[in-house]
């Protein structure tokens, strides 16, 4: 099983830039961008060497349940809806990919599933500052697993201002 890793870090004090992904190797792979002054919130992958879009994550507005798109170009390649129960969290990814995520919202520990099979671990990475995750990926495409990290970032953060409210 071909297993690649990857660490992404939240940048603390940077307006524009939210996370850098950095392989093994500690060269940086992907940056993520939010785009600030959208009536849905937006981020961008991108490719850390040629900042080139690999892929966009979008919210679904006006929606009874949280739905996020992943875009090329415009062009939506997959959804993921969270399925939120009580204490835990599974989020359901359909499209070019069917993927299942499970996994503890609070602890920050996830798994992907495709038809049974983990495709990609994900768990918070231990004393660092800012939100930063290891990111195991199984014979997978890991600007895809990324994307389902950055919704992952998302349902916390919006639950984070929910609680502080």
């Amino acid at each position: 099983m071909l297993t690649q890793k990857f660490y992404m870090q939240e940048k603390v004090f940077e307006i524009l830039t939210d996370f850098y992904v950095k392989n093994e190797q500690d060269q940086d792979c992907f940056i993520i961008y939010s785009k600030l002054f959208s009536l849905a919130q937006k981020q961008q992958l991108l490719n850390a060497q040629t900042h080139q879009e690999l892929l966009s994550v979008e919210d679904k507005l006006f929606s009874w349940s949280p739905i996020y798109y992943v875009k090329l170009n415009d062009e939506i390649l997959f959804m993921i809806k969270d399925e939120c129960k009580c204490m835990s969290q599974e989020l359901t990814i359909t499209g070019i990919i069917n993927w299942k995520v499970l996994g503890d919202f609070y602890e920050r520990d996830f798994q992907i599933f495709e038809n049974g099979q983990v495709v990609a671990i994900i768990t918070k990475a231990k004393y660092s500052w800012g939100d930063s995750y290891l990111i195991e990926v199984y014979n997978a495409q890991p600007e895809y697993v990324i994307a389902v990290v950055m919704v992952i970032q998302r349902i916390i953060e919006l639950s984070r201002r929910q609680h502080s409210q």
